[in-house]
């Protein structure tokens, strides 16, 4: 569907994440789904959106909060330039239309500001990437599906934030109150400097690279920590909750921010793998890869199908690409 029939679509989304819609849009909604692959994508996104953005509202707001929520709606459709109206709704389904509202924006890749409770900001991000500037000046990249929370008072009583999922941080030195970011299992500390912080749910560990500067990785319990400099990456593992620091061998820890990368006699699989997290692709091998396909390249700010198109010249490659899933067929290096 062209991006200017997406505001309707968009809106009859948002009316059926909140039972608002009647039989007849419930089928139009199902019928505009199965068109496509592009549009189920487009739903399902939606739909994750929502869901991320309940976790966070469904505590803040009901029936007794003291909040006009006319209000708050206003200002929000103001401050991202929305002229229409719309209908009224009951106190207990509003705060469900705010926030589906907010994913409008978020499923075009922007980031959310939640507007729940005063003190409290949380920057989400959906299907792309970021960045956000906070009150102190630091600049902060989120990756895809990943929140940022902002502590009370942050910029004035402290500095400290929350993250789930991966972030790229450009953190503004102030001696007197040091940059926190707060993860699941682990914690990092700085005053000024520049490293990426990893922290998805689903992986097994906590990773800190830093870029510039020094940072302190520890353990949310405090009885382990390590001071990591420029070069060097952190490792809070989740089984055994031990924190170590090594070397940073990859180069490419930041393409899925920069979309550079960088291979010299890199094998195959490796190659793979950063594609996978730089496109955030899913690549199957279904072909025997030889230890002999090394690959020696730079890719600077190319598209997925460009990348592919220079393997499958240098290396022989064969694949097959349906939606986002690339499945690698032959390898005839």
């Amino acid at each position: 569907m062209a991006n200017e029939n997406y505001d309707s679509v968009n809106d009859l989304i948002t009316r059926h994440l909140t039972r608002e819609t009647s039989a007849s849009e419930e089928k139009e909604l199902l019928s505009w789904i199965s068109r496509s692959e592009e549009n189920k994508r487009h739903f399902n996104a939606m739909k994750r959106a929502f869901e991320l953005a309940d976790q966070h509202f469904a505590d803040t707001f009901s029936e007794d909060l003291p909040i006009d929520l006319d209000t708050e709606w206003d200002h929000f459709t103001e401050s991202i330039g929305e002229a229409k109206k719309t209908r009224q709704l009951s106190t207990s389904r509003m705060w469900l239309r705010i926030a589906a509202s907010f994913l409008l924006v978020a499923v075009t890749g922007a980031v959310l500001y939640y507007i729940g409770r005063p003190e409290t900001v949380i920057y989400q991000t959906a299907s792309s990437k970021e960045a956000v500037t906070l009150p102190d000046g630091s600049t902060i990249t989120l990756n895809r599906f990943t929140s940022l929370t902002c502590d009370p008072g942050f910029g004035d009583k402290n500095r400290t934030v929350n993250l789930k999922g991966e972030a790229f941080f450009d953190v503004q030195p102030d001696a007197s109150r040091p940059f926190v970011v707060i993860t699941e299992k682990a914690r990092v500390q700085v005053l000024g400097t520049s490293f990426n912080v990893n922290a998805y749910d689903s992986l097994q560990e906590v990773e800190v690279i830093v870029e510039t500067g020094i940072v302190t990785l520890q353990s949310n319990q405090g009885d382990q920590k390590v001071e990591l400099t420029a070069g060097q990456k952190g490792i809070y593992s989740k089984a055994n909750e031990h924190v170590s620091s090594v070397i940073n061998s990859d180069v490419n820890f930041l393409s899925w921010n920069t979309q550079r990368m960088v291979f010299v006699e890199s094998d195959l699989r490796t190659v793979l793998e950063t594609l996978k997290k730089t496109y955030n692709a899913q690549i199957v091998i279904s072909a025997d890869i030889p230890a002999s396909c090394l690959v020696t390249v730079t890719f600077e700010h190319q598209t997925l199908a460009s990348v592919l198109k220079v393997l499958e010249s240098t290396l022989n490659l064969k694949y097959t690409i349906t939606g986002n899933k690339v499945e690698i067929t032959e390898a005839g290096c």
